[in-house]
């Protein structure tokens, strides 16, 4: 089972170390294998936001990070470190809780905006976005700033994204909201291949596209606040794994889904694995590992792309 999935193993420097039986079984059942699932539920649902997002608006670039959805919800999960809030309910916990009320927050300010202005036009919704994005950044940087200086270091390592834990409860909470979104993303594949295809064709074709985009905009901010909560906002997955996953599939919306929540959860596992090795027993964050990697591979794509369509 380890030669198959590498990451479950233990870190370089922990072969070396004389360890019983009983501590490797702690090690991968306790500690490995639920961070494992965790993983790959989380890089599911950033993937399947991503792929959703960027067919919904008919824009690459368009994430739950650009659309602000991602910040809200780590600036309410901030907040609540900020509070020391310590409740618990039906297990999902207070940082959980405020990062799904911060995604909530986040797509309510970008509907107030464009009601505003009358408008709900992909374009109005992508500048508010952008907009939400930048205050609520603003934000966490104030929250840090008015912290104390562990509880800035711990904040600012949390930005940094990871997916450490200890026993299954993330990871079934998490493995459940992936599961339904996976399931969502199939029923409504039609619509959503439709709404890629603009709003006029949509519109032709029976589909009511802006309370469609309203109410899926609203339900997978809600997904995201929930995995944002958990593992920090982990960045490049849902902008990168869409792209590869549509060159893959192609047209085929129902392949790219598969593909998006197959490919997410893998690649977050795989920078898992290397955050955990690089430079054993020190820890580089998951986040970092993604953005390292995720970044030129996104530039590749865009000027291979561009390559493609001036041929």
């Amino acid at each position: 089972m380890l030669t198959v999935l590498p990451f479950l193993g233990p870190s370089a420097w922990q072969k070396d170390l004389n360890i019983s039986a009983e501590e490797k079984s702690f090690i991968f059942w306790q500690l490995r294998l639920p961070r494992t699932l965790l993983a790959l539920s989380a890089g599911a649902v950033l993937a399947l936001a991503g792929l959703i997002f960027q067919n919904l608006f008919r824009n690459g670039l368009a994430t739950p990070y650009t659309l602000g959805v991602s910040s809200g919800a780590a600036a309410g999960a901030v907040a609540a470190v900020k509070m020391q809030l310590g409740f618990s309910f039906l297990g999902i916990g207070a940082v959980q809780a405020a990062g799904f009320l911060g995604a909530l927050v986040s797509v309510g300010l970008i509907m107030l905006i464009a009601r505003s202005i009358r408008s709900y036009a992909v374009y109005t919704l992508l500048m508010a976005g952008i907009a939400i994005n930048f205050f609520f950044s603003a934000l966490i940087v104030l929250l840090q700033y008015l912290q104390d200086y562990a509880h800035t270091l711990s904040i600012m390592r949390w930005l940094m994204g990871g997916v450490a834990t200890s026993g299954y409860r993330e990871p079934f909470l998490l493995g459940v909201i992936a599961l339904a979104f996976l399931w969502l993303s199939l029923v409504l594949r039609k619509e959503l291949a439709l709404s890629a295809a603009g709003d006029s064709f949509a519109a032709g074709k029976g589909l009511e596209i802006q309370k469609f985009r309203l109410g899926l905009l609203l339900i997978v901010s809600l997904f995201i606040g929930i995995t944002v909560s958990l593992i920090g906002p982990v960045g490049f997955i849902g902008l990168v794994i869409p792209h590869v996953c549509r060159r893959l599939a192609g047209s085929n919306y129902r392949a790219q889904i598969l593909l998006s929540a197959w490919l997410g959860g893998v690649t977050l596992a795989l920078a898992d694995f290397l955050s955990r090795t690089l430079i054993a027993p020190a820890e580089v964050p998951v986040g970092i590992i993604t953005s390292f990697f995720g970044a030129p591979f996104f530039v590749y794509i865009l000027v291979s792309t561009r390559g493609r369509s001036q041929a």
